[in-house]
C-alpha cells in the first residue's frame, strides 16, 4: 500500500512536479538541493510530488525531515513512498497518478537534478504558447561542472535503434543551434515538462510511462509516441539546470539496460533496416556477447540485457503496436555505420540538432 503524506496548502496547483528518490544517501547534498531548488522555483501556484522508491538507506527520513524544516509556506507538498523499486518508470508513474487532478503540466525531474529558479516558468510559457502540437519540452542541462552540456535535448534515436541525448559531451560552442528552438524526438526525462491532457489521451493507462521499462526507456518511449500521435517534443534554449549524472545506477548495470533499451526499440520501432540489417545486430548481440561472456563479466550483463530486450520489445509491441522512426526527428545512418557497427567497432554516436532529419 502507498503511503501519501500532504504538507501545506491546500490551493490547486496548476503544474506539479514530480521529484523522484531511491537510496540517495550517498549523495544526500545533492539531493538536498536539489529538492530545496524544487521547493523554490521562481513560479506561482504549483506542487511537489516527492516520490521514494522503497529507499533502505534513510535518505527517505533525512528528506522528509528536510521538507517538513525547509518547506516554503506558499507550496504544497505530497510525499508518497512505494513498497518496492518500481525504477524511473513506475515511480514517475505514481507521481503522476498523486498529482492534483486540475493540474495542467507536470514536470518530472531526478534527485540528482538541481533546476535554475525560473526554468519551470519559462517551460511552461513556450508551452502556453504552443497549444497546438507541443506535448513535452526540455531545456538546456549541463553536467555538474556547469560547462559540458548533458542534454540539449534527446535523439531517439537513428535508424540501427541507437539513441542518446543532443550535444552531450560538448561544449557550447561545439554545438550549434543550441540558442535556437528545435524538434526533437524526446524531451530529457532527467527534467521534462509535459502537458497533461495529451499524455492522457495518447499513452496507455493514460499515464506518461510504461511500468515495464523500469529505466533507460521511459522518456525515449514517450517521445516516439506523441510524435507517432501527431504531437511534438521540443528543446528550449533555456538554461535549465545542472545534472549530477548516475548517481543512482552506475557501473556495469548501465550497459545492461542501455543494451536492453537497444534491443526494445528494434523490436517495435520501424525503419528501413528493419527486414535486413536488424537480424544481424540481434544474432551478433546475442551470439557475439555470449561469447565474449566467456572471457569478461561485462558482457554476461550486456547478454543478459539482450534477452530482457527481447521480452520487454515484444510486450510493449502488444501494448503499443508497432512505432514509425519516421514521424519523428531522426539520424540517419550511412554504410560505413553500419560495416562499423555489424565489426562491433562503431563507438558512441554523437548528435548535434543539425544533424537530425525533421519529420
Amino acid at each position: 500500500m502507498l503511503k501519501c503524506i500532504i504538507i501545506g496548502m491546500n490551493a490547486v496547483a496548476r503544474a506539479s512536479v514530480v521529484w523522484l528518490n531511491y537510496n540517495s544517501m550517498r549523495f544526500i547534498d545533492i539531493a538536498l538541493e536539489s529538492l530545496n531548488s524544487f521547493l523554490s522555483l521562481d513560479f506561482d501556484g504549483y506542487e511537489l510530488v516527492v516520490v521514494d522508491n522503497a529507499s533502505t538507506d534513510g535518505s527517505f527520513e533525512r528528506i522528509r525531515r528536510f521538507i517538513e524544516e525547509k518547506r516554503p509556506s506558499g507550496v504544497r507538498v505530497k510525499i508518497v513512498r512505494n513498497e518496492r523499486n518500481l525504477g524511473y518508470a513506475g515511480g514517475m508513474n505514481v507521481g503522476w497518478e498523486a498529482r492534483d487532478p486540475d493540474s495542467k503540466y507536470v514536470a518530472f525531474a531526478n534527485n540528482d537534478l538541481i533546476p535554475t529558479p525560473q526554468s519551470l516558468t519559462k517551460l511552461i510559457e513556450h508551452m502556453e504558447g504552443n497549444e497546438g502540437g507541443v506535448a513535452a519540452v526540455s531545456g538546456l542541462i549541463y553536467y555538474g561542472d556547469g560547462r559540458i552540456i548533458y542534454s540539449a535535448g534527446g535523439w531517439g534515436g537513428d535508424e540501427l535503434w541507437f539513441f542518446d541525448d543532443i550535444c552531450n559531451g560538448f561544449v557550447i560552442d561545439e554545438c550549434p543551434g543550441i540558442n535556437k528552438e528545435h524538434h526533437v524526438t524526446y524531451s530529457d526525462g532527467a527534467y521534462m515538462v509535459v502537458r497533461v491532457d495529451v499524455v492522457r489521451r495518447t499513452m496507455p493507462n493514460g499515464k506518461p510511462f510504461i511500468d515495464e521499462t523500469f529505466l533507460y526507456l521511459d522518456d525515449v518511449l514517450l517521445g516516439l509516441v506523441l510524435w507517432n500521435m501527431g504531437y511534438k517534443s521540443m528543446y528550449i534554449p533555456i538554461n535549465a539546470g545542472l545534472h549530477f549524472t548516475s548517481m543512482t545506477t552506475r557501473g556495469p548495470l548501465i550497459s545492461r539496460y542501455v543494451i536492453r533499451s537497444f534491443t526494445a526499440l528494434s523490436i517495435i520501432v520501424e525503419t528501413k533496416y528493419s527486414n535486413t540489417t536488424k537480424h544481424l545486430l540481434m544474432i551478433r548481440r546475442s551470439i557475439g556477447n555470449k561469447i565474449l561472456c566467456l572471457f569478461k563479466d561485462d558482457f554476461c550483463l550486456k547478454y543478459y540485457g539482450y534477452i530482457d530486450g527481447i521480452r520487454l520489445g515484444n510486450y510493449l509491441r502488444s501494448v503499443l503496436g508497432t512505432l514509425n522512426l519516421y514521424k519523428a526527428p531522426y539520424v540517419k545512418v550511412s554504410i560505413y555505420d553500419l560495416i562499423k557497427e555489424a565489426l562491433m567497432v562503431r563507438g558512441r554516436v554523437k548528435v548535434t540538432h543539425n544533424m537530425l532529419v525533421n519529420s
